[in-house]
């Protein structure tokens, strides 16, 4: 799944790959003991001769299914990394796993890339496994060799499935992105597609049977129900973040930035000449570096103020300072610059253009005010 970058994850640091750092939770470990539980009992039923190894061997269908989670999440990393997103880092977990990427300059193109190609990966495994299992050796070996198709594709086809917070979800967030124009409307339509789809997997896999007399396992019914509350919660998250997208779509731009007068760091003070905006200072390559303090700016005498450089009366801020604004999600790539910095005032930039000065208290009672507003119902 794409979202920004996490804290730093609970559980084992396995490796750093490209720069990318991969976990291994320790809610996994309760995923690899539930497999050993299920799976550990059949092996020791279908081959008393193993005895003990059964349980050996049930170890080995779950360190199948975490590899299959980690290629399904690299393949999600490498493709994001390939459209110039930034990767911040890949998890197993629990629930499977999931790849934290910087989304902010995502497109409909992109989104639905990096969303298919974890499903892809973990065809092309289940593909490769199954031209494997002919010629392999009966026994312990056979079976993992099938386990590992079958794992394969039982992600790959569940993963399609279309509703957030599944990768199929994301293809119909992008869908609808593309169709519509509209970002916030997408993610809503494919969160209501994933609550849609928690309810028919419900049916279809408790309801029917249970309507026919068949009362089914508890094993099952516990599955079901847990794949049913994380699907649901994700679903109803990404509804969330869609309203909140679309409120944000109401606030104009100009309304919450602070104009700027842009001063290159080698002019003479004299260059302080647009007294109605808020004087910004840019490196040699248009990069905003920091502020001009007006009170210092005011104690140069004017006889001097020719040769004073702009830079003697600097007021520096972190590197950290400067949000890049995609066209359409500026004030979305702001919000995520004020929870990412932490920072009061970020200076905004488009490219080589600098927009203004966001100041977090301003966007604050901007999207309260529109929040206040009363609704248009159509």
């Amino acid at each position: 799944m794409a979202h920004p970058a996490d804290p730093k994850p609970r559980g084992i640091h396995l490796a750093t790959l490209g720069g990318v750092p991969v976990y291994i939770g320790w809610s996994w470990l309760l995923m690899a003991a539930v497999v050993v539980a299920l799976i550990g009992p059949n092996i020791a039923a279908s081959r008393p001769d193993l005895g003990a190894l059964a349980y050996l061997v049930a170890v080995g269908y779950a360190l199948i299914l975490l590899v299959a989670v980690l290629a399904h999440e690299g393949a999600h990393a490498a493709v994001a990394r390939a459209f110039g997103h930034r990767v911040h880092q890949v998890v197993a977990n629990l629930w499977g796993g999931h790849t934290a990427y910087d989304p902010s300059r995502a497109r409909p193109g992109s989104m639905a890339a990096i969303a298919v190609a974890g499903p892809l990966t973990n065809g092309v495994l289940a593909l490769v496994a199954l031209a494997f299992a002919p010629t392999s050796p009966p026994g312990v070996t056979s079976g993992l060799i099938t386990a590992t198709a079958f794992i394969n594709g039982a992600l790959m086809v569940f993963n399609l499935l279309p509703g957030l917070p599944l990768d199929g979800g994301q293809l119909v967030e992008a869908a609808v992105w593309k169709a519509t124009g509209r970002k916030a409307s997408a993610r809503i339509a494919a969160g209501w597609s994933g609550r849609a789809l928690v309810v028919a997997l419900i049916v279809i896999a408790i309801g029917i049977p249970m309507a026919r007399g068949d009362q089914g396992s508890m094993v099952t019914t516990i599955w079901i129900a847990l794949i049913g509350v994380f699907m649901w919660s994700g679903a109803s998250s990404s509804i969330q973040q869609g309203r909140a997208m679309r409120l944000l779509d109401q606030v104009d731009l100009r309304s919450v930035l602070e104009p700027v007068f842009v001063i290159p760091i080698d002019a003479p003070l004299t260059a302080l000449t647009d007294h109605h905006a808020t004087p910004i200072v840019v490196d040699a390559s248009g990069t905003p570096i920091g502020l001009v303090s007006l009170a210092a700016a005011g104690g140069v005498p004017v006889e001097v103020r020719g040769s004073t450089p702009i830079s003697a009366v600097l007021t520096r801020q972190p590197e950290d300072w400067v949000v890049e604004a995609t066209p359409g999600s500026e004030l979305l790539d702001i919000i995520r610059g004020f929870q990412t910095t932490r920072r009061p005032i970020l200076a905004v930039v488009a490219g080589p253009t600098v927009l203004g000065i966001a100041n977090a208290d301003r966007i604050n009672a901007a999207l309260a005010s529109v929040d206040r507003a009363p609704r248009r119902r159509n």
